[in-house]
């Protein structure tokens, strides 16, 4: 390794770009028209930071523990009566599931119950804390990636 005092400034600024370059954040909302929506996230990105979801229940098809196994998330955050207060938060490895965003496309925030919610996707849920008088509770969606798979055998 070399040590870092060793290093001219463009070589030290090359390196970082390539560093940063790496993380490659793609978060976005996706908006639907009033009141509807919903987040694309990466676990970790500044979005996903912001909002309020720093640790999402998801794991990864490249941990060498689980190759080519995974878990994406769904947020959604709910008043005391259960309605959505914010527009869904997608945790997606891969690209975006359609058939899951447009089920998420049929959720309006301040109308969709989670009755509703849970009818449409049925996946385990996944409760974390969240403020008195809201309920954040994650969908988690098995997935597999097949180019993540150990083929050494």
């Amino acid at each position: 390794m070399i040590p870092f005092r060793t290093l001219s400034a463009p070589a030290l600024a090359l390196a970082l770009a390539a560093c940063a370059s790496a993380f490659r954040d793609d978060s976005r909302y996706v908006s639907l028209g009033n009141h509807r929506g919903y987040y694309v996230l990466q676990v970790g990105s500044p979005l996903a930071v912001k909002l309020g979801y720093p640790y999402p229940p998801t794991s990864n098809t490249g941990d060498p523990m689980h190759r080519g196994y995974g878990d994406d998330a769904i947020a959604f955050r709910l008043n005391a009566a259960g309605v959505l207060t914010a527009p869904p938060a997608y945790f997606s490895q891969m690209p975006a599931d359609t058939s899951l965003t447009n089920v998420l496309a049929r959720f309006k925030v301040g109308v969709t119950t989670w009755p509703e919610i849970d009818r449409l996707l049925p996946y385990p849920n996944a409760h974390r804390r969240a403020p008195a008088g809201t309920k954040l509770i994650y969908k988690v969606i098995s997935v597999y990636n097949p180019m993540e798979e150990d083929t050494s055998n």
